[in-house]
């Protein structure tokens, strides 16, 4: 009987095993689900500011590449000036006109396109020379300059 008693008393009380575990798992549960709700309520009362901040985030993230007509257009005034592309302000104006780029745009593009794109050619570098040492006359300044392994005074 002293078994019967202790196989009841057992049946008696639900066996939990690791209680620990179980309250974890509870809570974990728990914060799921209100961390899914509070997730829902914020998107239901913000969804229109963070489609709104999501565009805007978008559009300044498309640099780089100007539309094609622009593009060509800057390039056929380089191509038609390449011994000296450097524009005149009010070449930037017009072609900033014609494009719609933003004149900081042109002016980013011709720096960019002179760097990767312009070698000045040998005549270019002596008339530069020329300017800066007073074209050779009555200058009382004595300048060399270097280009290679040449070097004029």
């Amino acid at each position: 009987m002293m078994q019967d008693e202790m196989v009841e008393s057992s049946e008696d009380e639900p066996y939990s095993g690791d209680t620990g575990a179980s309250d974890a798992g509870m809570q974990e549960q728990s914060s799921r689900l209100a961390d899914r709700e509070l997730r829902e309520m914020l998107l239901n009362k913000y969804s229109g500011c963070l489609s709104h901040l999501r565009t805007e985030f978008l559009k300044k993230r498309k640099k780089g590449k100007l539309p094609k007509d622009a593009r060509l257009a800057l390039v056929d005034w380089w191509n038609t000036h390449y011994r000296w592309p450097y524009p005149t302000e009010e070449d930037k104006v017009r072609l900033a006109a014609m494009t719609g780029l933003d004149p900081r745009q042109i002016n980013n593009w011709f720096v960019n396109q002179r760097k990767r794109h312009w070698k000045p050619s040998e005549d270019m570098r002596f008339a530069l020379m020329e300017g800066v040492t007073g074209g050779g006359g009555g200058s009382s300044y004595d300048t060399t300059l270097c280009f290679g392994t040449d070097s004029m005074r």
